[in-house]
């Protein structure tokens, strides 16, 4: 390469750009981002700049902190997160064939948000386009609280957790890039609107990977979501403008799984791989039918067999994330085993029982054999009761596994809680006696958030919600509060609902 190419981004007067055409040709490319002085430019190769250019900055490169609204910087100027056109998707450009050699002098842009330039041929005499910033990635999003306008503490912490989920936060950041109309797909409309609010600005990143700074953003009022809530609790005024604190508290768990129901039939939807299934919705778990479900016979350990049947599901890059399998089998006396295998995205553990203390032994329950009571099997064509027992293994790890621990129970009484102490793990060992394939070693799972009721009963109390930053350390979530607590304060033993990341 024998000519001086120079690739200028930021905004120009046409007598700036004139003198830096006419600045001599040396054997290199530079690439220039922002505002760049005459000190700055001269040091590069420009000699005949004017020092009228440094006199008057322009006034799109000054970039001021404002502690009450959240900026990113694109192109050197600054943009509000959450302004359509920054939300509506960006394009990351990519060089192809040649590899120039490049020097690049950053300007007042941060260095973490430069991009690679377009080859260009023919430069002299063009303007060349800057090029655009790709999104912030998953595990770099901004801390912010939410606002609570009215017992909303179990959307906010449901929220919360699952931005603890990276493999989740990369599906909404892939469905920003995607117009998602808000008729007919109101829980992904309102999850990717929600999302770019959480964008992290350059300038907030810490420099010192040894030292941890919590910055925050302003508190965010999650008003997107709603028609989200008013589908799931129609009897119920959901309006954010001001929801009275009588009102009864709604269950996170149970609005956790409702959003992931509907964003699973929403993402089907969205795909074309449904039409109109059950008035347009696609149940996660369908109930089981002789006609619709394939049945086959399998050989289990020791050479057992049973009669397997499998329920009908269309899979979604949600249940990619969540999703999960199970194979009950039931076992009656003269009988020929029976298996069912079903999705699942949570796991519903009982904790009542008097010898269950941890999530291992919960877990040892939900997988021990339970005897059925009243079960009646066909012999020579007549239904009679015999002794039976049914027993849960895991066929499939998710991604991401949920863990519901069953503290609230709703009988003839009324609702109650239990307050009984369950002790957790930062990381769990899924061993082999969950699973059904014998040879399957343990799996191993991190935990990233946890939700927590407090208070005595159901229908009152409080949400919050601990979440495992980026840094490796942990921040609660209460409401529009966000601190940084040590890892004893996470491991309680009045958690309601894990999220555990396999490693």
């Amino acid at each position: 390469m024998t000519e001086h190419n120079v690739f200028v981004f930021g905004s120009f007067t046409e007598d700036e750009t004139k003198s830096l055409q006419s600045s001599p040709n040396e054997n290199s490319v530079q690439l220039m981002f922002g505002t760049l002085d005459a000190e700055t430019l001269r040091s590069v190769g420009f000699n005949n700049i004017p020092t009228e250019i440094t006199k008057k900055p322009q006034p799109s490169k000054l970039v001021k902190k404002d502690s009450t609204k959240e900026v990113v910087y694109k192109n050197g100027n600054v943009h509000d997160s959450n302004s359509p056109s920054f939300s509506n998707g960006i394009k990351e450009h990519k060089q192809k064939n040649e590899e120039p050699t490049e020097s690049v002098v950053p300007g007042s842009l941060d260095q973490s948000t430069q991009v690679e330039a377009l080859e260009v041929k023919d430069i002299e005499n063009s303007i060349i386009s800057p090029p655009v910033i790709p999104y912030t990635t998953a595990t770099e999003l901004l801390p912010r609280g939410l606002i609570n306008s009215g017992n909303l503490c179990f959307l906010n912490a449901t929220l919360q957790a699952l931005l603890a989920c990276s493999p989740f936060v990369n599906l909404l950041q892939e469905l920003r890039t995607r117009k998602i109309p808000e008729i007919g797909y109101p829980t992904l409309h309102a999850f990717v609107e929600f999302i770019s609010g959480f964008d992290m600005p350059p300038g907030r990143r810490s420099k010192k990977e040894d030292e941890f700074v919590l910055e925050t953003g302003k508190p965010l009022r999650p008003v997107m979501f709603e028609s989200v809530l008013n589908n799931f609790s129609p009897d119920m005024p959901n309006s954010f403008s001001g929801r009275p604190s009588f009102f009864r508290q709604e269950d996170a768990q149970e609005f956790l799984s409702f959003v992931m129901h509907q964003m699973h039939d929403e993402l089907l939807k969205f795909e074309g791989q449904i039409s109109v299934v059950n008035g347009g919705k696609v149940s996660l778990v369908s109930s089981v039918s002789d006609e619709d479900d394939e049945s086959w016979e399998t050989v289990g350990p020791k050479n057992k067999t049973a009669i397997t049947r499998k329920q009908s599901f269309i899979p979604s890059k949600l249940s990619e994330i969540f999703g999960g399998q199970l194979r009950s089998v039931v076992k009656a006396r003269g009988n020929k085993a029976s298996a069912t295998i079903e999705p699942f995205l949570l796991l519903h553990l009982n904790i009542c029982p008097e010898p269950v203390h941890t999530i291992k032994d919960a877990l040892h329950l939900f997988s021990a054999p339970e005897t059925l009571e009243g079960y009646r099997a066909s012999s020579a064509g007549k239904a009679e009761l015999v002794s039976a027992s049914k027993s849960v293994k895991i066929l499939e790890l998710p991604e991401i596994i949920i863990l519901h621990l069953m503290r609230f129970s709703y009988g003839s009484q009324g609702s109650t809680k239990l307050l009984k102490p369950v002790y957790f793990p930062l990381h769990l060992i899924l061993n082999r006696e969950l699973l059904v394939s014998p040879t399957t070693e343990g799996r191993k799972y991190e935990l990233v958030a946890t939700i927590t009721h407090h208070g005595r009963e159901p229908s009152k109390g409080h949400y919050t919600c601990d979440i495992l930053h980026s840094s490796g350390k942990w921040l609660r979530y209460d409401d529009a509060s966000v601190i940084n607590i040590p890892t004893n304060k996470v491991l309680h033993d009045q958690a309601y609902v894990l999220f555990y990341k396999q490693q």
